[in-house]
């Protein structure tokens, strides 16, 4: 794999995998800071004049150009989604219930529920300062960790992403309500069961990675191992991949670049 050197290559290299880390956090997804070392499991530094601070700054320069959609997917870490295939990561990733029903059945905190409320009335956007004003959570240490922990839960179930500002010169990012922001593609998304996302998914990124671990993918998809499995069966039965070791692997031809 050729290094990738700066934003632009990194933009090209997100297009191409479909999904892509910025940091290591899982042996199945590529990273940018790793394809930027040109080596695996490069050390990282927390200083900003290290190479993993220079990787650091992509993310406004991705972010602010739209290069791709930005949230926390793989093992709840910063991912980068390819535009063309965000309608089937949300098709196997998003959480498609609606909150408010989440909220009554018991699987959503207070919390969450509130910061998804406050979203209401609005084209869904807000900076942090407005969206911790609007749900309610005051300045404050334990506030500030209350809101923290509530922003994860719903980032973590593809709720809510980051977005960038453009006209900004600062580095603050701004929450987007996915439903909200995103909805011709959740639309999209959920024409689909799970299952047929997922190998829609797997099929185009198979033919980048070549093979992968079926199920260490799904622990840090935090997909259900049925879901990883119908959409692995249906790829070797039709002939597109097959186990080899325990890893499903592409039967298809396209070359990796």
């Amino acid at each position: 794999m050729r290094r990738v050197a700066n934003p632009a290559e990194a933009r090209r290299f997100i297009d191409r995998i479909g999904m892509v880390t910025h940091y290591g956090a899982s042996t199945e997804v590529p990273n940018l800071y790793d394809a930027y070392m040109s080596e695996p499991n490069a050390k990282l530094d927390s200083s900003w004049d290290s190479p993993s601070g220079h990787v650091y700054t992509w993310r406004w320069d991705l972010g602010k150009a739209s290069a791709a959609f930005y949230g926390a997917l793989v093992a709840k870490k910063p991912t980068w989604i390819a535009w063309g295939v965000l309608p089937s990561v949300l098709g196997f990733a998003m959480e498609r219930r609606h909150p408010e029903d989440l909220y009554r059945d018991g699987l959503m905190s207070n919390d969450a529920i509130r910061v998804v409320r406050a979203f209401e009335g609005t084209a869904g956007v807000l900076s942090t300062k407005e969206l911790r004003n609007r749900a309610g959570f005051p300045t404050g240490k334990s506030e500030r960790a209350a809101y923290l922990k509530a922003v994860e839960e719903l980032d973590t179930r593809l709720m809510l992403a980051k977005i960038f500002d453009a006209e900004s010169e600062g580095d603050d990012m701004r929450h987007a309500l996915i439903s909200v922001r995103y909805a011709d593609r959740v639309s999209e998304a959920v024409r689909a069961t799970p299952e047929e996302a997922l190998e829609t998914f797997l099929a185009r990124y198979l033919q980048q990675v070549a093979f992968l671990a079926p199920k260490v993918l799904a622990k840090n998809l935090r997909l259900a191992p049925a879901v990883m499995e119908v959409a692995a069966d249906r790829l070797i039965g039709s002939g597109r991949a097959e186990m080899v070791e325990g890893a499903l692997a592409t039967t298809e031809s396209e070359p990796v670049e």
